[in-house]
C-alpha cells in the first residue's frame, strides 16, 4: 500500500469530489414537490459555490454537518448536488417508518452500487437479489444470539484470533527490542481479518490476500464514484480488487465443480448454505466469488471501524486503559461491564456507512404527523449522528464517557441501521469487538508513537480506518 494513493483517495476533498460525481451520475432523481405537494423537507442553501460547497462540507466532517443542519432545520433536510437532492433523516425510527408506509422505498440501487464497487462485476443484479432475499433470511437466523452459539461461530473466531496473536507474540519475542511499530488501523484490521475469515470460510481461505483486501477497503471512496470507470483511474486498486475475486474463485473451485458431494473444511453453516443457494440459482463461479467478497467485507468493515475507534479512545485515556486491563485480567471471559459500556460508547461516537434507500415511484408518507412527498428515484440517507449526539438523549454527548452505559437503563446507540435491512451481523460484531479488545488487553502493551493526544474525526460517509489513519503505535508483549 503506497502512501501516495492514500494521500489522494482518502482526503476529504477527494472524497467530496467522488461523492459529488456519484451524486450527479447515480442520484439523478429530484426530491422536490410537485405542483400539488409540499414536501415539508427544508433544503440547505447552495453555499458559495452551487452544488459543491455543501458536498465538501458534508465529506469533511459528516457528524458536524448533520448536527449543524439538524439544529437549523430539524430531523430531516435536503442537500442539493447539481440538480439532484438527497434527503437526510437523523432520528431513529424514521427510516423504519418510511419503509413501513412506502413499500417502494428500498435499498436495491444502493446495494447494486455497493456490489459493483466492491467486486467490479457490472451485471450484479442476480447477486444483489439473491443476497438481499434468500441469503438475508438465512443470515437472520444463524447470526442471532442463539444461532451464534449453536453453530460455534465465536469459537472459530476466537481460535483463529488467538493463533494470529500467537504469531505476533513469537515475532515480538524475537525482535531486538521486543517491539514493532505500525499504524493502528493496520494492527486492528489484520488480526480481525484472520479471525473473521476463519470463522466464516475455514482454514482453507486464502489468508494471504489480506494486502489486496486492505487496498480494496481503502479504495471505496473512488470505487463508489463514476471516476472508477475512467480507464486510467485507480488501476492498481482495480487490480487488487480483481485479485481478491480470483482468490475466492480458486477457494471455491473444487467444491463448485464437485456437485453437492464436495466439502470445504471448516466452512461456516451460513456460508455453506449461501453457496448452495448460489448454485441452485445458477450463479457463475465469478458471481459466487463476488458474493462471498461482499460477505467478507460486510463481516469485517464495520467491526474494524468500531474496534479502531474504541482502541483509539483507550489510548488517549491511560486511566481507562488501566481500568479495562484490570477488568480483563480479573475475569476469564470477555462479557465485562466496563468493556461492554466502552464498546457501546464507541458505537455511539464512531461511524459506519449510513443506510441508504431509494424510492421506486412517487410516494407520500407521514412521519410524526408531517407529510413528505418523494418523487420517483429520490435518495434517502439515514444518518444517526443527530440521535447519538443529541444532548436531550445523552448528557454531554461530545465527550467520550467509557462508563456511560454501565447503567443498563441508558438508551443504547443505534449504529446498525433500522427497518427490514438492519445489520444481521450486529450481535456477532459486538462479540468480536469484545473478544479482540480482551485479547489485546491481556497480551500486549500498546503505546502511541508521537503525540499522545490526537484528533479523532470521521472522514467521509464511508469511514476508512486504513486510508485515513494517522495513529502510529508501538506494540510489545504485556509487561
Amino acid at each position: 500500500m503506497q502512501s501516495s494513493f492514500y494521500d489522494i483517495s482518502s482526503s476529504p476533498h477527494f472524497s467530496a469530489i467522488a461523492i459529488l460525481c456519484a451524486a450527479i451520475c447515480t442520484f439523478p432523481a429530484i426530491l422536490k414537490p410537485s405542483a400539488t405537494h409540499d414536501p415539508s423537507i427544508p433544503t440547505i442553501s447552495h453555499g458559495t459555490i452551487p452544488w459543491v460547497t455543501r458536498s465538501v462540507e458534508l465529506m469533511q466532517d459528516p457528524r458536524k454537518f448533520v448536527l449543524k443542519y439538524k439544529n437549523q432545520f430539524g430531523t430531516s433536510f435536503q442537500l442539493s448536488t447539481w440538480g439532484s437532492k438527497i434527503a437526510i433523516v437523523t432520528e431513529p425510527g424514521m427510516l423504519a417508518a418510511l419503509e413501513h408506509q412506502c413499500k417502494d422505498l428500498n435499498s436495491s440501487r444502493a446495494r447494486v452500487d455497493a456490489f459493483r464497487a466492491l467486486t467490479g462485476i457490472h451485471d450484479c443484479y442476480r447477486m444483489t437479489h439473491l443476497m438481499g432475499t434468500k441469503v438475508m433470511a438465512v443470515s437472520t437466523k444463524m447470526l442471532s444470539p442463539s444461532g451464534i452459539v449453536k453453530h460455534g461461530t465465536m469459537t472459530s473466531f476466537d481460535e483463529m484470533l488467538t493463533r494470529s496473536f500467537d504469531d505476533l507474540s513469537t515475532s515480538l519475542s524475537k525482535a531486538p527490542n521486543g517491539t514493532t511499530s505500525l499504524m493502528l488501523g493496520e494492527f486492528v484490521n489484520f488480526h480481525l481479518f484472520q479471525g473473521s475469515m476463519n470463522s466464516l470460510f475455514g482454514p482453507t481461505f486464502p489468508f494471504e490476500c489480506y494486502p489486496d483486501y486492505a487496498i480494496l477497503s481503502s479504495s471505496l471512496q473512488i470505487f463508489f464514484s463514476p471516476m472508477a470507470n475512467w480507464p486510467f483511474v485507480a488501476r492498481s486498486q482495480k487490480a487488487s480488487r480483481r485479485r481478491m475475486v480470483e482468490a475466492l474463485m480458486r477457494y471455491l473451485d473444487d467444491w463448485w465443480n464437485s456437485g453437492r458431494c464436495g466439502h470445504i473444511d471448516g466452512i461456516s453453516p451460513l456460508v455453506h448454505q449461501a453457496l448452495v443457494m448460489f448454485k441452485e440459482d445458477n450463479l457463475t463461479l465469478e458471481e459466487a466469488a463476488g458474493s462471498l467478497l461482499i460477505s467478507l467485507w460486510g463481516a469485517l468493515f464495520n467491526v474494524a471501524a468500531m474496534t479502531y475507534w474504541l482502541t483509539a479512545h483507550m489510548l488517549q485515556d491511560q486511566d481507562l486503559y488501566q481500568r479495562l486491563r484490570e477488568e480483563a485480567l480479573s475475569t476469564t471471559g470477555y462479557n465485562n461491564p466496563l468493556l461492554e459500556s466502552a464498546m457501546q460508547e464507541a458505537l455511539r461516537t464512531g461511524a459506519v456507512p449510513p443506510p441508504t434507500r431509494t424510492v421506486a415511484c412517487d410516494s407520500e408518507i407521514s412521519v410524526d404527523g408531517k407529510s413528505y412527498f418523494f418523487q420517483k428515484g429520490a435518495t434517502v440517507i439515514s444518518e444517526s449522528s443527530g440521535y447519538h449526539f443529541n444532548p436531550e438523549v445523552y448528557l454531554d454527548p461530545e465527550t467520550f464517557k467509557a462508563d456511560r452505559f454501565v447503567d443498563e437503563t441508558a438508551p443504547k446507540p443505534k449504529p446498525w441501521g433500522e427497518g427490514y435491512h438492519f445489520c444481521r451481523g450486529m450481535h456477532l460484531a459486538k462479540l468480536q469487538i469484545k473478544s479482540y479488545m480482551t485479547m489485546v488487553l491481556r497480551r500486549f502493551d500498546l503505546k502511541v508513537v508521537g503525540k499522545q493526544q490526537f484528533v479523532l474525526q470521521r472522514a467521509g460517509l464511508i469511514p476508512d480506518v486504513l486510508g485515513s489513519d494517522t495513529i502510529r503505535i508501538e506494540v510489545s508483549l504485556r509487561s
